[in-house]
């Protein structure tokens, strides 16, 4: 029976004995038999979340394709499941192209994002005839024009305009304002209408393309995106002279990341609601394919590249705690896995809920400040620049005429961006398993060997209940580049 006290897990999670299971699956005994740290996938959760994004949107617009982001996670496994599924792919770099055609997605089912294409990239992207190039600024179609001009074809791309919308849990995951470095306002747009003009012969102007953040937690941004398409869309239509064959409304569709009750593994005053959906991700993109369908009209296909959303629950992190002290009456608990495996709990401070895999059958109430294994004071699942940060501010703050309690609490939710504490059951000690959930997404791409710490090995729970490796644990020579190996000889 799982200790409901401080979490609820989602369908494909469940316990036995105890322990953690994913589809079925005793999570310890996996970690047993693969070692730790170990990213755990489900090949079930991924393409049911593939097939039911695909399914709604469909379902909202007749002319709907999905197109997965796969910056997100681009192992070659991954993609082999949703592409059974029948959905496109978008990638972001030539190496991702190279991936995408080599699992075989073919041209068709490819475009390509970025913000600093490189010539050699934009050649085998026109090389190959690929859906769309999704073009970020004027300059760049002006390089799309010289290579397209130079191989002697015609290059399919899509405008990237900036929509004016903010949308998105944190500064650095919102595309959508001149704010941020993605896409063209309308000025600089005006400028790539006029190059399209000039090289009829090198481009084909056949989309427009716009995204406004990750995590989007609000239904009226979407749907506001959507109106600012159907008036965009016109404009350049009219400007090109012809109608626009497709129109890409992009992703930043959430997940759930919190699976917690209100106030639970929580302080008092922070807020986990960006972290969090009211809506299932795929019942909002039917929700913007049908708003679509309304403003948009049928004549043109509609596009959407959710990447986060498909993925990011299809999987966990296992960590084993390797250490414990206390400060105080406050204990820690040091593991095995730090940022160099989720870089975005230091570089955002994304928040991962935590479980103890062993201990399920356990009450989860007693708080632990929990880090990892780097050596670097940042390496640490709760937010240590906010914490002394918010120090600072409360001290100036406090006293001041006008500054309420309510007020103080506003900005500290503001200032601090995770919680300073785990709660995790009261016997949670070295040994033990835990699980962080919902890491399938930008983090074996984001892996990296930080103190000669060596990268996480990852399997899949397949759908016959087998499994299988997705990527090998780094050997102790993976540290070393080519020209350090000859070193050894």
């Amino acid at each position: 029976m799982i200790a409901m006290t401080e979490h609820h897990l989602p369908d494909y999670l469940g316990a036995k004995g105890g322990h953690l299971t994913l589809d079925g699956h005793d999570l310890v005994d996996l970690a047993q038999e693969h070692g730790s740290p170990l990213f755990v996938f489900s090949e079930r959760r991924l393409a049911a979340n593939a097939s039911s994004f695909l399914k709604a949107a469909r379902q909202g617009h007749k002319r709907a394709r999905v197109f997965f982001a796969s910056k997100a996670c681009s192992n070659l496994h991954v993609l082999k499941v949703i592409r059974a599924q029948g959905l496109g792919i978008e990638v972001n770099s030539g190496g991702e192209l190279w991936k995408a055609l080599a699992v075989g997605f073919v041209p068709n089912e490819i475009v390509f994002n970025g913000v600093a294409k490189m010539v050699p990239e934009l050649e085998q992207a026109i090389g190959h005839g690929i859906q769309a190039i999704n073009v970020d600024s004027a300059f760049e179609l002006s390089r799309i024009a010289e290579v397209a001009t130079r191989l002697g074809k015609i290059a399919t791309v899509a405008l990237r305009v900036v929509p004016g919308i903010g949308g998105g849990a944190t500064a650095g995951i919102q595309t959508g304002s001149e704010r941020s470095k993605f896409g063209m306002g309308q000025e600089e747009l005006q400028a790539a209408l006029a190059i399209a003009r000039n090289f009829p012969k090198a481009l084909d102007v056949a989309g427009m393309h716009l995204h406004i953040g990750s995590q989007v937690l609000d239904m009226p941004d979407f749907l506001e995106s959507v109106s600012f398409t159907a008036r965009q869309a016109r404009e350049i239509a009219a400007s090109l002279g012809k109608p626009l064959k497709h129109l890409n409304l992009g992703g930043g569709y959430p997940i759930d990341y919190a699976h917690r009750r209100k106030g639970a593994n929580n302080n008092d005053g922070f807020d986990l609601s960006a972290f969090a959906a009211d809506h299932p991700a795929a019942n909002m993109v039917g929700a913007v394919a049908a708003a679509a369908a309304r403003e948009l009209g049928n004549e043109a296909e509609i596009f959407f590249e959710p990447g986060r959303s498909m993925v990011a629950d299809a999987a966990l992190l296992l960590t084993r705690i390797e250490s414990q002290r206390k400060r105080g009456t406050m204990p820690w608990l040091y593991l095995d896995a730090g940022y160099n495996l989720l870089m975005d709990s230091a570089a955002v401070r994304w928040y991962y809920h935590m479980v103890n895999a062993g201990r399920m059958d356990a009450p989860a109430e007693t708080p632990f400040r929990v880090v990892g294994p780097l050596c670097d004071s940042a390496d640490c699942f709760f937010d240590v620049e906010g914490e002394y940060l918010w120090q600072a501010l409360e001290a100036r703050l406090s006293g001041l005429a006008g500054v309420t309690p309510e007020i103080l609490g506003e900005i500290r939710t503001q200032t601090v961006r995770l919680p300073e504490t785990r709660r995790l059951p009261a016997a949670t000690a070295p040994g033990d398993l835990i699980a962080l959930l919902d890491t399938g997404a930008y983090s074996l791409e984001e892996m990296f060997q930080y103190c000669g710490r060596q990268r996480a090995k990852a399997v899949m729970i397949m759908q016959d209940d087998s499994v299988v490796t997705l990527r090998e644990r780094d050997r102790p020579e993976d540290l070393l580049d080519p020209a350090e190996r000859a070193l050894l000889i």
